[in-house]
């Protein structure tokens, strides 16, 4: 005959309260954060449409950008001066001919430029709906010494 030792210990309820106390809100807490960082979109389309609207060309600069939610906490992507290159560079000399001004002068001065390209779209509540979502577009504002030489907003 075998006799089984019966574990009798039963933590008090206090202690547990207080560790739900601390794991409960915290596991919470990671959860929006991580859902917060998986949306691509910045905002919503009209909201986006509206602090476009608010970046001048030649005038507004990286605060500005910054100042209206253009920031990598938001989705948005900063382009080194490579990065610009590879990012507007046609495929063919006549494409490259028929580039906006500002973006020729970034290719051909000696000063290099960067970018902040924003993805655009409605955000969707839920961990799946997160990364099933597709961005409609996104803005590339094109920066030269600072200041904003081109922007533009590609929907769809």
């Amino acid at each position: 005959m075998t006799s089984r030792r019966k574990n009798s210990y039963r933590p008090p309820p206090l202690l547990c309260a207080a560790a739900l106390a601390v794991v409960l809100p915290a596991c919470l807490a990671g959860a929006r954060w991580s859902q917060a960082g998986l949306h691509p979109a910045l905002v919503s389309l009209d909201a986006a449409r509206l602090a476009y609207a608010r970046v001048v060309v030649d005038i507004s600069g990286k605060p500005d950008l910054n100042r209206l939610g253009f920031t990598a906490a938001h989705g948005a992507r900063s382009l080194s001066a490579l990065g610009v290159q590879e990012y507007f560079m046609p495929r063919t000399s006549r494409q490259f001919d028929r580039l906006d001004p500002a973006i020729r002068a970034c290719f051909e001065g000696r000063d290099r430029c960067t970018a902040v390209v924003v993805p655009l779209g409605e955000p969707q509540d839920g961990l799946l709906a997160a990364h099933a979502a597709e961005p409609a577009g996104h803005l590339v504002f094109l920066l030269r010494s600072g200041r904003v030489v081109y922007k533009d907003m590609i929907e769809g």
